[in-house]
């Protein structure tokens, strides 16, 4: 048997066939655009299931398809677009990233108060959120004749099946759930003017969707009547994916952001503003805390500064260990969210002299995402979590520097996965759970999830990197006050 595993993103669909054993049998991939102006940042809704359709014929290519046996989607989260009575987007999709909700974020915080709203839904009042987000399309006037309001999972699942379904992760993120109860918040709903009606139904991760329609067969290749399981958050497909399924596990997704999960036996509420939710082990609750600008920072820098490759970058970088000990770098480009929650801060540089080159200042980032993580997970541990197994997956843990910073700042242990789609890999091991090829998550874990090498944390970098975390959070106490003295 063989199972498929979309996972429908941000910029792009990725697809990977996998067997009951985890044996990647094909991939493929199709990216989209993003439009954005401003506070806005939408997508076309339908290039979420063309391009989706297009990377599973992708991966398909070739393959006897009468051995897929299920279906299961990893998505993006809180990025909502409006359907009419036919199942027809009604404009744009309004992404996760969009900010034109600052108003309604705002009276929604002062309505309901910051506490109950991060209590009870596990996030922060935030206007990229469905709660704010929603609340606005339906002020502005431009959604006319709306029938509901869908997310990408339930847009791709009504693709796929007829049925618009959400899961309980998905949920949480568009900040409409209440985590320590289950099922929509009524409050929320009733502040923001939304309708039960106008919300997709909710089911467990790994429930049956329905089963591929005629339209879907013809569009993805797979066939007719084959069974589709509820999906997650790309999040938490990806712990899934990367076996990261047990109390004190913790998740590094390392891309464009970083994203620290890590599971835990109860929801943990933090002043920090962790986010918790219910994970698909039943018994299981995620704390997810994204870490903004480590992933991008250098991205930017190499954009913009240095003609060589990621590879000649993690290289040369490598060398400059003791030239850049008093280099630092604060990768707040576009702000800092978790755990100080500035929107006016900015990046930074500091210590820089005339030896330094591009190289130390290419180092100087990694270490300062380095030091975002040990920071994330000294508020766990200082939150009652303790820490067992750290992963990574993600861009990052392609360079063998910035796995060794990472585990010589956090002084552990790190398990690099080896299948780089872990998202999607979660997804197909949703999809083999559901059809009952495996009783639990944690059998399907132990089958199905990608491989991992270590990368133990070598002593005279955790020492010299410890000394110098100490200076770098000094150095951030002067840099703080100065953005919230603005």
């Amino acid at each position: 048997m063989q199972f498929i595993g979309l996972d429908v993103g941000t910029t792009g669909a990725k697809a990977l066939i996998v067997d009951e054993r985890g044996s990647v049998l094909g991939k493929g991939y199709a990216g989209y655009k993003l439009i954005s102006e401003g506070r806005c940042v939408e997508q076309r809704a339908d290039d979420w299931t063309e391009c989706g359709s297009a990377a599973i014929r992708q991966a398909l290519e070739g393959r006897d398809v009468s051995q897929i046996a299920a279906v299961s989607l990893s998505t993006q989260g809180a990025s909502t677009v409006a359907i009419d009575g036919c199942g027809q987007p009604i404009g744009n999709a309004v992404t996760w990233m969009d900010y034109r909700a600052i108003t309604e974020a705002n009276e929604l915080a002062e309505l309901l108060g910051d506490d109950y709203i991060y209590r009870n839904t596990g996030w922060r009042m935030n206007p990229a959120l469905d709660a704010a987000k929603i609340m606005h399309m339906k002020r502005s006037g431009e959604y006319k004749n709306v029938k509901c309001y869908l997310s990408t999972v339930e847009y791709v699942n009504l693709f796929l099946t007829g049925n618009p379904v959400c899961d309980p992760t998905n949920s949480s993120i568009r900040q409409l759930y209440n985590v320590p109860g289950g099922g929509y918040d009524s409050r929320i709903l009733d502040a923001a003017g939304l309708r039960y009606d106008e919300l997709p139904e909710i089911l467990p991760t790994g429930a049956l969707v329905g089963k591929i329609t005629p339209e879907a067969a013809a569009a993805t290749g797979i066939p007719e009547g084959t069974p589709v399981y509820n999906g997650a958050h790309d999040q938490y497909c990806a712990s899934i994916g990367t076996a990261s399924v047990e109390n004190g596990d913790l998740l590094l997704s390392a891309g464009t952001t970083w994203v620290v999960m890590g599971i835990d036996d109860k929801p943990l509420f933090t002043d920090t503003y962790i986010a918790p939710a219910v994970h698909p082990v039943p018994g299981l609750y995620g704390a997810i805390a994204s870490l903004v600008g480590s992933g991008a920072s250098l991205q930017w820098f190499k954009n913009h500064f240095v003609d060589e490759g990621f590879r000649e970058i993690d290289e040369k970088a490598g060398l400059r260990g003791q030239k850049a000990n008093e280099l630092f770098f604060y990768p707040y480009l576009s702000g800092v969210g978790y755990p100080f929650w500035n929107p006016d801060a900015r990046a930074s540089f500091t210590g820089v002299s005339l030896e330094h080159d591009k190289f130390d200042f290419a180092r100087s980032i990694m270490e300062a995402s380095a030091f975002s993580v040990r920071r994330t997970l000294e508020d766990f541990t200082a939150n009652g979590f303790a820490p067992k197994t750290l992963r990574i997956m993600g861009g990052a843990a392609k360079s063998k520097l910035w796995c060794g910073l990472i585990a010589a700042a956090a002084n552990l242990e790190v398990e690099v996965s080896a299948e780089n789609e872990a998202c999607a890999l979660g997804a197909a091991m949703i999809a083999a759970k559901g059809l009952g090829v495996y009783s639990n998550f944690r059998d399907a874990v132990s089958a199905m999830a990608a491989k991992t090498r270590s990368v133990a944390p070598e002593r005279e970098l955790t020492e010299a990197l410890s000394s110098k975390y100490e200076k770098y959070q000094r150095m951030w106490s002067c840099i703080a006050g100065y953005y919230e003295n603005e």
